[in-house]
């Protein structure tokens, strides 16, 4: 069996090398993925925070809101 990298250049022709170096290019210029923090995330530290009232009413408002979009799905509203 050949132990060579799919990835590597020399394996690759001409076109699959350019794709290949412009797909690694264009990983490098996207921005990192943070991950989300704020009250009642765990990040595995064993604390939170408590919510403040304006995380609270979204949560109020986004619930209320999907309660009403089951809703429509199940024919209720």
């Amino acid at each position: 069996m050949s132990s060579i990298d799919q990835n590597e250049p020399s394996a690759m022709g001409p076109r699959e090398a350019a794709l290949n170096n412009a797909a690694r290019a264009e990983s490098r210029q996207q921005p990192e993925q943070t991950q989300a923090t704020g009250a009642g995330v765990n990040t595995g530290a064993g604390t939170t925070r408590e919510k403040t009232e304006t995380e609270s009413q979204a949560d109020r408002e986004y619930e209320e809101r999907m309660e009403e979009e089951y809703a429509k799905r199940d024919g209720g509203a």
